[in-house]
């Protein structure tokens, strides 16, 4: 007994505060795609963790959640949203700090530089030559790491986004490939299937809106949007293949155009586009949304997969593009993009 009173005690893990995206960062440098520039990283022991916040500036202090929900994928991670406005033009200092029991406390700082570019079309992303992500985007969800395939998920989860462009394109068209490397045999309860694709007209997340999301740190309310077309796995089988799906920008409505075998390890050619049409009578927005997927190595094919017309008081009518790996670990080939006239019957 005195002898096992005696022994040594496991020793206390060091605090750290990880950020996955380096500790200087561009808002701005390309247009600004939504009203926060994220933020993005992982704090351990999350165990011991009492309070983590973030100042703007030497501000107050804005408190982070840190376990795992939506946006959040593991106990641990955080995702501060930065309001742009609040940022200064040029350098910014994000203080990142978190304070664990017993008194200790870890500190990290982020320099953000406030820009003011601008995305024009055409577009051409071609990964090999972006030496850091701001350059190409803003990655508003998890971790994600260039590499000589594209950019790649560098851990799968809830709604892995990376953002391209800028709030005030309208009408648009998308290429690219993806890679599926391999989809999480489960999901979270508030999690649907998996899915990876391209979600068009997105604008960040929000608290409240048409659907009364609650507000949070960070913010998790999805809609609304454009709308996201994509291969999309069933929740309770998914090894079964992804169906095709368009899935609306004002609600969970979505309307299913068959299956779409895809094994691990196996890429695909993925366009997706948006025009708008003249309103309808009770003046909702009308948009056309065109989709096409075909399986690599192959010829990409002359007609379009499905497409779909959406009419909507609510769902956005400009937006950037967004890259999503929703539970999928995913790699995103070169993009383009480039614009769409109004009277553009999009033939190919």
């Amino acid at each position: 007994m005195f002898a096992a009173a005696l022994s040594p005690q496991e020793p206390l893990k060091k605090p750290a505060i990880e950020l996955w995206h380096g500790d200087v960062r561009r808002a701005g440098l390309l247009g600004d795609q939504q009203d926060d520039f994220n933020i993005t990283g992982h704090v351990e022991p999350w165990q011991e963790l009492d309070l983590l916040h973030y100042r703007i500036n030497g501000g107050h202090p804005v408190p982070l959640a840190f376990r795992a929900f939506r946006r959040l994928a593991r106990d641990g991670d955080f995702n501060a949203d930065l309001p742009i406005g609040m940022l200064a033009p040029g350098r910014n200092t994000i203080t990142i700090e978190a304070q664990f029991r017993g008194g200790r406390r870890a500190r990290r700082d982020v320099t953000v530089i406030r820009e003011t570019g601008s995305s024009r079309l055409p577009l051409f992303l071609r990964w090999r030559d972006v030496r850091h992500i701001d350059e190409a985007g803003h990655a508003a969800d998890g971790e994600w790491l260039i590499t000589r395939d594209g950019l790649r998920t560098a851990r799968p989860g809830y709604d892995r986004l990376f953002l391209i462009g800028e709030r005030s394109w309208r009408d648009y068209e998308v290429s690219t490939t993806v890679t599926i490397h391999s989809v999480e045999k489960e999901t979270p309860p508030y999690s649907g299937g998996n899915g990876a694709g391209l979600l068009l007209r997105f604008s960040g997340h929000v608290a409240g809106g048409p659907r009364h999301f609650p507000s949070g740190q960070p913010k998790w309310g999805y809609q609304p949007f454009g709308a996201i077309g994509w291969l999309r796995w069933n929740k309770q089988l998914p090894e079964r293949a992804p169906l095709l799906q368009f899935y609306r920008g004002d609600s969970d409505q979505t309307v299913e155009y068959g299956s779409f075998p895809v094994e691990e390890g196996s890429s695909v050619g993925l366009r997706f586009a948006c025009r708008t049409l003249a309103d309808s009578p009770d003046g909702a927005g009308v948009t056309e949304y065109r989709f096409r997927v075909w399986k690599l190595p192959g010829q990409e094919p002359d007609g379009w997969t499905w497409t779909c017309v959406q009419t909507s008081r609510h769902a956005l009518r400009q937006g950037g593009l967004a890259l999503l790996a929703h539970h999928v670990d995913a790699t995103f080939g070169d993009v383009f993009v480039r614009p769409v006239a109004a009277d553009e019957e999009l033939k190919r």
